[in-house]
């Protein structure tokens, strides 16, 4: 008789990504948010964000390199990159 393993799926990660349902930015055009041109277009919809700081700790944690992610741009996410603590 062959015992063949349970198949074991990742768990769901619509938890992870849920709080990007509440974000400003997703009733705006995307462009705005990755044309230099329109920084500070794209920073005062972030001010207002209710999920600005999640977005922000995410765009910091993974080292997104391109567009504005949580009222910051790429080069301010390096500086705060530098700034914050590692962890183990």
């Amino acid at each position: 008789m062959r015992h063949e393993r349970p198949v074991v799926l990742p768990a769901p990660v619509s938890a992870e990504w849920d709080w990007q349902l509440g974000a400003r930015c997703r009733t705006q055009d995307v462009d705005r948010f990755f044309d230099s041109d329109d920084e500070l277009r794209a920073k005062a919809v972030c001010v207002t964000c209710p999920v600005i700081d999640r977005c922000r700790d995410y765009a910091v944690a993974a080292g997104e390199p391109h567009g504005i992610w949580g009222g910051l741009s790429p080069s301010e996410r390096n500086r705060l990159r530098w700034l914050r603590p590692r962890t183990a």
